[in-house]
């Protein structure tokens, strides 16, 4: 076998195998394969690798230190599909990004200045940047505090993340189709109207009744087959209209990760994952994400981001939901695990920085094995 060296992170709601891109092999045509070994995939059980069977436990992460001015450190992200043999690097994870900072003190790719180190990050997925705002003592980028995120048992050390300019990240378009609102026609469903929006990734917006449903289903939506097809015949169908594929059927295999999924509705009561009752006077809006073809236990930051904005925006489905959304920087986003913030700065229509808050920590470091 052989071993590469590698942390195992958690970064928010999200846990990825973090690598330096001097430990792994100069062709990077290689990487694929060693990442679909590392996580044990494809297989449902993933359980040959060190994947934990859903989307935000198979990601992948490789920093390396920056050329450019004003950039400490270059990150590319890449998510391992579990049921097919194929690594994504169409996008960026937020939850995945607010490991790089720690890493990146913990690794001394950063000078650690007390009491805050400010981390600047390029994506290169996106070519994004992302301020991180780490709190630091004795040279560590700190693991305990007062901070709870919704999805994350405990408390722990204040990341503030910022990402700069969001707006295009994908498609180089804040709205791809040139539209703030598409109506499509999809096979065997119908026209039905969405939003479709690239901020921090390219995001789908679907009104939960379009798509029969209350919009506060939890676990038990992943069963519902007949609105799961629904969902990713819509998916394909704006891929195959911006370019990710050729035909919509294609979406299946060839861009599971984007575009991403988010079904909105008006602020609602429910009860969480954890059996806690989320109240509708605690959110702006309901929301609920698909990722990679199942329910996302919490919200992706990218995601979060896109919601924000689309709620900031005037003449997108989202914003109609509420009159009062444009005058809110601060929006609050009720998903399967709780609320969530997210901080929309705008200026003249256009996203000047998105800003959420996250947790991260270093679980285990040591080599990876995999089969030659």
């Amino acid at each position: 076998m052989t071993k590469y060296p590698c942390v195992y992170m958690r970064g928010g709601t999200s846990k990825a195998i973090v690598f330096h891109k001097k430990d792994l092999p100069e062709d990077k045509r290689l990487w694929h394969d060693i990442f679909l070994k590392v996580m044990g995939s494809p297989d449902i059980k993933q359980i040959d690798g060190i994947g934990g069977t859903v989307s935000s436990t198979s990601k992948i992460a490789v920093i390396s230190p920056s050329q450019q001015d004003n950039i400490d450190v270059n990150y590319e992200f890449f998510q391992v599909d579990i049921v097919i043999p194929r690594v994504d690097t169409s996008s960026n994870c937020g939850n995945i990004s607010s490991t790089v900072g720690p890493f990146a003190i913990d690794e001394g790719l950063v000078e650690a200045v007390e009491p805050i180190t400010i981390v600047r990050v390029l994506n290169t997925n996106t070519n994004k940047v992302i301020e991180e705002h780490v709190r630091v003592k004795d040279g560590k980028a700190m693991v305990y505090g007062d901070e709870s995120i919704k999805g994350v048992p405990g408390t722990g050390s204040t990341i503030d993340m910022y990402f700069e300019k969001p707006g295009g990240a994908v498609t180089g378009k804040l709205f791809p189709t040139g539209n703030k609102k598409d109506i499509l026609d999809i096979p065997d469903y119908g026209e039905i109207e969405v939003t479709f929006l690239d901020c921090s990734n390219p995001v789908i917006f679907i009104r939960a009744e379009d798509l029969g449903i209350k919009g506060t289903e939890l676990t038990e939506i992943n069963s519902n087959k007949k609105v799961m097809e629904h969902i990713e015949r819509i998916r394909g169908t704006i891929a195959e209209k911006v370019g990710f594929v050729k035909h919509w059927e294609e979406a299946r295999t060839k861009s599971t990760s984007v575009p991403k999924i988010s079904i909105i509705s008006k602020p609602q009561n429910y009860i969480d994952l954890d059996g806690k009752d989320v109240e509708a006077n605690s959110m702006d809006i309901c929301v609920r994400a698909i990722s990679v073809g199942s329910l996302h236990k919490a919200y992706p930051m990218t995601v979060a981001i896109a919601t924000g904005a689309a709620c900031r925006i005037p003449g997108t489905i989202v914003n109609e939901l509420d009159e009062n959304y444009e005058d809110k920087e601060i929006i609050r986003l009720g998903h399967t695990s709780g609320v969530t913030k997210v901080d929309i700065k705008m200026n003249e229509g256009e996203v000047i920085s998105g800003g959420v808050t996250r947790t991260a920590r270093r679980i285990m470091d040591g080599f990876v094995y995999i089969r030659d």
